[in-house]
C-alpha cells in the first residue's frame, strides 16, 4: 500500500480535512456535494439515505440572547426536508455536547415558522460531528461496547424499550480521534472513510486499497492543485486565520494556568499544611483559568466562546 510520507520535501498535495480550513473547502462548496452525500450516508441510520442536497446558508439568525447570529460549518436539506448540520471539531470543549444540542435545537424550531398551518409537521434534523478530539463528557471506557464502534448516536428515545416515537434530532459524531486502523485493516465503507479523512493531508497519491469511484472523487475534491485560484487563496487565508487562532489558545492556557499552579504552591508553603497547600493550588488554578480568561478577553475572542473554552460563567468573564 502507499503510506503517508511525513518527511517528504515536496509541497503538500492534498488538503488537511481535520482542520476547519481543510473541510470548509472540501465539503463547503457546491460542486462537492456528492462527496457529501456519499459521506452522510456512511454515518447515517439506514433508512436514511441522502440522494440529493440543497446546500443553506450557514447563518442562523437570532440564535442569542443579544439576538446576534451564530454561523455553523455546514448546513443543508435533503430532498425530502431534512436537515443536516456538519461539523469538524478540532478543539476540545467543555460544553461541546450541548452546545451540538442547541444548534440542533435552534434548527429544528426554525421548520415550524412556516407559517401554513402545519406547525408540528417540522422535518427532522441531524448534526454530524466529525470529531478530530475528544469529547470531556464521552466516557468509552467501556471495550466490549465500544471497541471497532466508531460512530454513535443520540436522539429521544424511550428509557426501557429504546423506542424512538418520531424522527427529530439526532446528533451523530463520528469519533476520528479514537480511529487507529492501519488501512490493510479497513474492510467497511466507513472503515476506509474514516481513515482517508484522517491521512489524506499527510498522502502523495491516492493508494491502490482506495480506488474506487467515491475516493478518486475524495482526493479529486481534496487536491490543491484542483482549486480555482479564490478558492485556493481563501483556503490559504483560512489555514493562516486557524494557525493564529490555534496559537492564541495555546498561549493563553499555557500562561495562565503556570501562572496559577505557581501561585497555589507559593499560598500553600506559606501554611506549611497539606491542606493548605491543596486549598492554594486550586485557588490559583482558578486564578489561572481567570487570567486566561483575561488574556482571551485582551485578544478580541467572543465572551461565550471564552465561557466554553475556560468553564467559567460569563458573569465571572466579565469581572474578570
Amino acid at each position: 500500500m502507499e503510506r503517508e510520507n511525513d518527511n517528504r520535501t515536496s509541497a503538500q498535495r492534498y488538503v488537511d480535512i481535520l482542520t476547519e480550513a481543510g473541510f470548509k473547502a472540501v465539503f463547503g462548496v457546491e460542486k462537492n456535494k456528492d462527496v457529501l452525500i456519499d459521506l452522510l450516508n456512511v454515518v447515517l441510520p439506514a433508512h436514511r439515505r441522502v440522494t440529493d442536497l440543497a446546500y443553506s446558508t450557514t447563518e442562523v439568525p437570532g440564535f442569542t440572547m443579544s439576538n446576534k447570529s451564530v454561523r455553523l460549518d455546514l448546513r443543508c436539506t435533503g430532498e425530502d426536508g431534512t436537515r443536516f448540520i456538519v461539523e469538524m471539531q478540532c478543539y476540545r470543549q467543555l460544553n461541546f455536547f450541548r452546545r451540538c444540542v442547541e444548534y440542533a435545537a435552534k434548527v429544528y424550531d426554525s421548520g415550524s415558522e412556516r407559517g401554513d398551518g402545519h406547525g408540528y409537521d417540522i422535518p427532522p434534523v441531524y448534526f454530524i460531528g466529525l470529531l478530530n478530539t475528544g469529547v470531556p463528557k464521552f466516557d468509552r471506557s467501556d471495550s466490549a461496547i465500544w471497541r471497532d464502534r466508531y460512530v454513535s448516536e443520540y436522539t429521544f428515545r424511550e428509557k426501557e424499550s429504546h423506542e424512538v416515537v418520531d424522527e427529530t434530532i439526532f446528533l451523530i459524531f463520528a469519533e476520528l480521534d479514537r480511529f487507529d486502523k492501519e488501512l490493510e485493516e479497513c474492510v467497511s465503507m466507513a472503515d476506509k472513510w474514516f481513515y482517508s479523512l484522517k491521512h489524506v493531508g499527510r498522502m502523495e497519491r491516492l493508494p491502490e486499497e482506495l480506488k474506487v469511484k467515491v475516493f478518486e472523487r475524495l482526493f479529486e475534491a481534496c487536491e490543491i492543485a484542483r482549486f480555482t485560484p479564490e478558492e485556493k487563496l481563501k483556503y490559504e487565508h483560512d489555514m493562516i486565520t486557524e494557525r493564529d487562532y490555534t496559537d492564541i489558545l495555546d498561549t493563553c492556557r499555557a500562561e495562565g494556568l503556570a501562572e496559577g499552579e505557581a501561585k497555589g504552591r507559593a499560598e500553600g508553603k506559606i501554611e506549611g499544611l497539606a491542606e493548605g497547600e491543596a486549598k492554594g493550588k486550586a485557588e490559583g488554578l482558578a486564578e489561572g483559568k481567570m487570567e486566561v480568561a483575561r488574556a482571551m478577553k485582551a485578544k478580541g475572542l467572543g465572551m461565550a466562546l471564552i465561557a466554553e473554552l475556560t468553564g467559567l460563567s460569563e458573569e465571572e468573564i466579565r469581572k474578570s
